[in-house]
């Protein structure tokens, strides 16, 4: 419900509480159209806080012809970096990291303020679709309503949500450190996970929706690449692992060992399909001292490796991936 400015008898918009920053990097084409569209929702302009994370393009003039507030970087220093920057000149009680190519819509913000004033959350999640230019619209996608133990596991066996689509109070991210800087993958869902083991209160919005811009790539993935994500994975499991071992001491309800499992056979597979196959059978092994011996994480995966096994299927599956990104994104 909107606030009443008692003074002036008028509604005043939610939005205005909230601060949007944007790190952009070669992003001339699209900073605009996120300016634009966290202004249509109420975002005041002195708000939306552009961080050029390197002068190579029109970025920065993009992005002051849209009245927003421009922080350039004359290096590259990485998009958590440009994140925590931004975060660093919010002042209003809530923020939302708004990647340069993603926009919001349909009452979104307003909607994830709602949600955490109402909850007195520290995180709030809403509906998000994937976007992107000649293809189809995707389907919305609902946050669903769990506890901090189920999200965590939920977010990395079945669902992610990106940050188009996430609202945080600001003291709160602070709190927990902001972005890790030290990641190039993975960078929101170790943000997430990390909250949520942290026990930051999760609420979740059904109103507007995010869209998670995709683009085609004609670049390969390269070995540092691979690196980078599989680094990811031992930062996200090791803090998993901590937070199922605290439950345990603490005798708290829930069987988080096998989840722990499935989390391990899912990096099993990436690590297979980016051709990392004595990491690929670490992570294997892993699964199965935390009691979790199928081959597949979940019923598809699952399928494939009964008839094919781990490592075939992973290769199947990412030489399919265009393929599988084109249905699962709908």
């Amino acid at each position: 419900m909107d606030v009443i400015d008692r003074a002036s008898g008028n509604r005043q918009n939610p939005c205005t509480r909230l601060s949007v920053v944007i790190p952009a990097y070669r992003s001339e084409q699209w900073v605009g159209r996120a300016i634009r569209s966290a202004a249509a929702e109420g975002v005041a302009p002195g708000n939306i806080i552009v961080v050029e994370d390197g002068v190579f393009d029109a970025t920065g003039p993009a992005a002051k012809a849209e009245g927003a507030r421009l922080i350039s970087l004359q290096q590259n220093g990485g998009a958590p970096c440009a994140r925590n920057l931004g975060l660093a000149e919010v002042s209003t009680d809530y923020v939302i990291f708004l990647d340069a190519d993603d926009y919001v819509e349909n009452g979104l913000l307003a909607g994830l303020v709602a949600a955490l004033e109402r909850d007195e959350a520290d995180v709030a999640i809403g509906p998000w679709a994937y976007g992107g230019e000649g293809r189809e619209r995707g389907m919305l996608r609902y946050p669903p309503c769990l506890d901090n133990g189920e999200r965590m596991f939920h977010w990395m066996i079945q669902a992610f949500f990106p940050p188009c689509c996430i609202a945080w109070r600001t003291n709160a991210v602070r709190a927990i450190g902001g972005w890790d800087e030290r990641l190039r993958k993975d960078q929101d869902g170790e943000l997430m996970i990390r909250a949520l083991t942290r026990g930051l209160k999760v609420a979740v919005s059904g109103q507007g929706n995010g869209v998670y811009w995709q683009h085609e790539s004609l670049h390969r993935v390269t070995r540092a690449q691979v690196r980078d994500v599989m680094y990811a994975a031992d930062i996200v499991f090791d803090q998993l692992e901590r937070w199922v071992h605290a439950q345990a001491a603490r005798g708290a309800a829930g069987d988080y060992q096998l989840a722990l499992g499935r989390v391990c056979c899912k990096t099993a597979w990436t690590a297979f399909t980016y051709g990392e196959n004595a990491l690929g059978v670490r992570w294997s092994a892993k699964a199965h001292e935390f009691g979790f011996d199928n081959k597949g994480y979940n019923a598809r995966s699952s399928l494939l490796a009964a008839f094919l096994g781990m490592r075939i299927s992973s290769w199947v599956k990412a030489r399919t991936s265009l393929m599988y990104r084109r249905v699962a994104q709908r």
